[in-house]
């Protein structure tokens, strides 16, 4: 009986199976006989067979598995339509929407078990035909797509789709919503001015909030419509809304990415208008640490910041985001991907089995080939990779063919460390020395020499730029004392002239208690501060911390004055504008007490050497391999001894920390990679 009922289900199964095999090759098959009516639709015949050509194996979210996510965005939604001048830059709007709804409806907080599926699977006839038409009629009606050829049309403008999500109705809400823009660029043939057009107003409502989602994680991965409804997400959920945008008219568009910044823990994504005649990129990124604005070219590549003076002079500032690779989005499968290429039997990371990236490298860098001597670790490996340090772990951003123990990688990035890899078993097997790629294109290696020598560290990351902003905020602030609750006996012990890099101990000498300690940051345009501690004298003469009630300023929400007191170094105050000048702690009636000394921290990355921190140092040989344990010193910095010279470094903080970079050591400094 029980044989006969799993048969039963297993024929069932298979019967259903064959069932919504069938009913989904109907709906393809019914694209194609809607086009061969009549010969007028010869060009939308071809159009439909390229998208059921290349949309089997696309797999998109699965909108039903991420319902939970629905209240945030409806709230969202709500949010913007009250604050709509001020919702983009305004973190704390969103903030304390979404932590007020968490409090009331105490709403489950955790990751939604996504799930994505086939196109095929999904596409209905309908759709494929309104998307073709409605693509068609933008291509020969809009000035600027007039001259796209039918190969560009159909890569850069025809797809429903450039990410793993999309909305059915997105091409007629675009065309509708930006409809009236037609007449102010009716008689351009250049892209870039109508594309301008609709970024400036997407970008005037969809904020890009990396933060907001790094503090509620479970609000992702966010579907399309939701995209709309909430109008924010990272850089990818932007340009998937710029994309389709800008498609939506006519404008040929692509997204580009990298896998993997060079130098950083993240991929990045950005939009590509395709007008080659009118192209406003002159120049390629060359990956120098060098003060130069490269946003034009790759958004994110560069910080833009001022110099500052101030910074301790072995500290390595960072100008630049370095990039590795560049692959592009296609909707056409790429024959000459590793995807397509690959045997059966070859394992490859999952990043490059994908049959529709191509790369593009060198229409963004200065890049030079690397010709890579392999070892012999792994048997029968037909492809090696080239992989950067994203923080964590070594990350394959390039593939070549294995020939006579070599390996020969084209367009890659320049000032970059990689390591050669094979890919075996899911895991980055080592495959050589890893080695800079220079900036004349030549590879330098670093392999771990026998002679050793002392290092003193100060960073477990380079300074980015725009921290020096965030600590420059402090420089002019001043500590002062009171005993009258108006303040109109404050006494200013110490004024902040250097930029606070580090952890900072101000040593007070005055023999008189006060009441009331206070930091005044009146006559500066904002204020960031991370911790600041005040220490006195106990009844029994022992030096403590002091506690007392906030006063002053309470901060812009979340980053209110709270956070300056909880010794969480990652957390920020952040000054609320009309506000006092000043904040700090009042000890309380009869409590006055003999200050000692005072201890602060600007808003950094904290990724500095803390005094009294331990760090643990480790040096590349086919592994990382401790070098032992050691606890920084007052001057914020950490020593280790017998360290192989020329060795590739990493420094962690042992209480904890994600941001942790490969450096090398030269001429007594870090050199971050």
């Amino acid at each position: 009986m029980k044989i006969i009922s799993k048969l039963f289900l297993v024929t069932v199964f298979f019967g259903i199976n064959i069932s919504c095999n069938k009913s989904r090759k109907d709906e393809l098959n019914a694209v194609i006989s809607h086009y061969s009516r009549e010969t007028k639709d010869s060009l939308k015949l071809k159009a439909a067979r390229f998208l059921i050509k290349n949309l089997d194996g696309q797999e998109t979210l699965d909108t039903t598995s991420v319902v939970c996510n629905e209240p945030y965005f409806n709230l969202l939604n709500d949010v913007w339509k009250r604050e709509k001048n001020q919702y983009g830059s305004r973190f704390p709007i969103q903030t304390k929407a979404i932590d007020s709804l968490n409090k009331k409806l105490n709403l489950p907080q955790y990751n939604p078990n996504a799930l994505y599926v086939n196109d095929a699977q999904l596409i209905s006839a309908d759709f494929l035909i309104k998307n073709i038409d409605n693509a068609f009629y933008v291509w020969r009606n809009m000035p600027w797509a007039k001259t796209i050829s039918f190969e560009d049309f159909c890569e850069y403008i025809l797809p429903y789709r450039c990410s793993d999500t999309y909305s059915l109705n997105a091409r007629t809400y675009f065309l509708a919503k930006y409809k009236y823009l037609i007449d102010s660029v009716k008689h351009s043939d250049n892209s870039f001015t109508a594309g301008r057009f609709i970024i400036k107003d997407v970008d005037s409502w969809f904020a890009e909030n990396v933060n907001l989602l790094l503090r509620y994680p479970y609000l992702e991965p966010i579907k399309f419509s939701n995209l709309l409804k909430g109008k924010l997400g990272d850089c990818q959920d932007a340009n998937s809304v710029r994309v389709t945008a800008l498609r939506s008219l006519g404008v040929p568009t692509v997204m580009d990415e990298i896998p993997n910044w060079g130098n950083s823990d993240a991929p990045h994504f950005w939009y590509k208008i395709i007008d080659l005649v009118h192209d406003t990129v002159k120049s390629l990124i060359t990956n120098q640490n060098v003060l130069r604005s490269t946003q034009n070219i790759i958004t994110a590549s560069s910080y833009d910041e001022p110099t500052y003076k101030g910074s301790p002079n072995k500290v390595q500032i960072s100008y630049v985001r370095t990039v590795p690779k560049v692959y592009r989005r296609c909707f056409a499968k790429q024959l000459n991907s590793l995807a397509m290429i690959k045997s059966a039997r070859d394992e490859i990371p999952t990043y490059f089995n994908n049959a529709w990236i191509k790369d593009v490298t060198d229409k963004y860098l200065e890049t030079a080939t690397a010709t890579v001597a392999l070892n012999n670790n792994v048997p029968d490996q037909n492809y090696a990779y080239l992989c950067i340090f994203d923080n964590q772990h070594w990350k394959p951003v390039s593939w070549a063919t294995i020939k006579n123990n070599k390996a020969i990688f084209v367009k890659m990035g320049k000032n970059i460390v990689y390591l050669p890899a094979f890919f075996y078993n899911g895991k980055i097997i080592p495959a050589g020395i890893p080695f800079l790629l220079n900036q004349r294109g030549e590879i330098e290696q670093m392999p771990p020499a026998s002679e050793k020598e002392n290092v003193v560290l100060c960073a477990k990351y380079p300074c980015r730029s725009y921290v020096l902003r965030w600590e420059n905020y402090m420089v002019g602030g001043r500590f002062q004392f009171a005993n009258k609750s108006d303040l109109s006996d404050t006494i200013t012990v110490n004024t902040i002239k250097n930029i606070p890099f580090y952890q900072t101990q101000l040593n007070i000498s005055t023999p008189q208690k006060y009441r009331y300690l206070i930091f005044q940051f009146k006559g500066l345009p904002v204020t960031y501060i991370s911790e600041i501690a005040f220490y006195g004298l106990n009844a029994e003469g022992k030096e403590i911390k002091l506690k007392g009630k906030l006063i002053g300023n309470p901060g812009s929400y979340p980053y209110t004055a709270d956070k300056l007191i909880n010794g969480n170094r990652a957390d920020l105050f952040k000054s609320v504008k009309n506000g006092d000048s000043f904040v700090g702690i009042d000890l309380g009636q009869n409590n006055a007490g003999r200050i000692t000394k005072i201890i602060y921290m600007p808003y950094s990355d904290d990724n500095s050497v803390v005094a009294n921190d331990n760090y643990e140092l480790f040096y590349w040989n086919d592994e990382w391999i401790s070098l032992g344990q050691k606890k920084a010193g007052d001057a914020n910095s950490v020593a280790f001894e017998n360290v192989p010279k020329n060795a590739l470094l990493l420094v962690k903080n042992t209480a904890g920390g994600i941001q942790e970079r490969i450096f090398t050591y030269k001429n007594g400094k870090q050199v971050f990679w």
